[in-house]
């Protein structure tokens, strides 16, 4: 039976740090001290769950309205391929949503992230 070693005695095996530009050289102190964005960034995540949620539930009102008739000589078959396609309209009306939503979001904070560490390289070279 192997012995095992206390905490205060392992070593600290951090495998991200073996390889190359594991670092993030941007500091996000300043966005976690100011609560007014902290606070607006929390009310658009709040407004991307509740379009998502609408989306799904929108897609499924249109995916149970559509007649799907795969298998028309057993009921049952019938039913659970007409709920699981409502299921899969939502699902994929939810996704879409979140993916746009994650494109506007997301598009300018890595244009402002590069735009930071292009000043941090340009000071740096200077």
């Amino acid at each position: 039976m192997r012995k095992r070693i206390p905490l205060s005695q392992r070593e600290d095996y951090d495998v991200l740090a073996e390889f190359e530009g594991n670092d993030d050289p941007t500091d996000d102190t300043d966005f976690f001290a100011d609560r007014g964005r902290m606070a607006r960034s929390a009310g658009a995540t709040l407004a991307l769950m509740l379009l998502a949620a609408v989306a799904f539930a929108g897609g499924v009102a249109w995916g149970a309205t559509r007649e799907v008739s795969v298998a028309p000589g057993n009921a049952v078959w019938d039913i659970v391929i007409h709920i699981g396609f409502a299921v899969a309209c939502g699902l994929l009306a939810g996704a879409a949503v979140v993916a746009v939503g994650m494109l506007v979001i997301g598009i300018p904070y890595a244009r402002g992230k590069m735009a930071e560490t292009r000043a941090r390289n340009a000071r740096r070279g200077s």
